[in-house]
């Protein structure tokens, strides 16, 4: 009895089909991707923003892309008003981060809001270095004077803010009351019998 020896039968394989293989997984991955990047971005458009709509950088955008174009001193205005706008978005967002750091930490909040929040401050120093090189175009050397201008702006702003406020209050408190202002600022109260 002679050993038999196993006869190892060996299939050919054809030069092309790792190299179909590898095709095939590739384009695989990339329709992955490209439908996983898809959805990702509508849930970004389809979230809803942390601010509310940026009138002063819409503003902005349309003076500048104006057929005639206006002065130069209207559109350094526009981007001002824009800057301030951003710093006084940076400066809530600045405020509300250690809050909102508790609350998510704490799950009291959604990853939802979690998510809009990063989102607008990614959004914010973005705005704040798209600003910067948008005054460095109009001035050179111009950008160590902008931001505290921006700041003294968003401040001035705020007081402006309050102020108003609280006349408003005012007159609503005195019309509740029912005392009357003079022409000369005196006080009229009303009759109580």
């Amino acid at each position: 009895m002679a050993e038999e020896e196993p006869v190892i039968e060996i299939s050919k394989i054809s030069v092309f089909t790792p190299i179909i293989y590898v095709t095939v997984m590739i384009t695989a991955l990339v329709i992955f991707s490209i439908n996983y990047r898809k959805k990702k971005l509508n849930a970004l458009y389809s979230r809803k923003p942390f601010f509310n709509r940026n009138i002063p950088k819409e503003l902005y955008f349309q003076l500048r892309e104006q057929d005639p174009k206006p002065n130069e001193k209207v559109l350094k205005a526009a981007l001002m008003r824009r800057g301030a706008e951003s710093i006084r978005r940076t400066i809530k967002l600045k405020e509300v981060q250690p809050f909102i750091t508790a609350l998510y930490q704490k799950g009291s909040i959604g990853d939802d809001l979690w998510e809009r929040y990063q989102a607008a401050t990614k959004l914010e120093e973005l705005e704040v270095q798209e600003l910067v090189q948008e005054a460095e175009k109009y001035k050179k050397g111009w950008i160590p004077k902008f931001v505290p201008l921006l700041q003294e702006i968003c401040f001035n702003e705020a007081l402006r803010r309050r102020y108003n406020a609280i006349e408003d209050r005012k007159l609503a408190l005195l019309d509740h009351w029912g005392i009357e202002v003079q022409s000369d600022g005196t006080l009229v109260l009303p009759n109580r019998e």
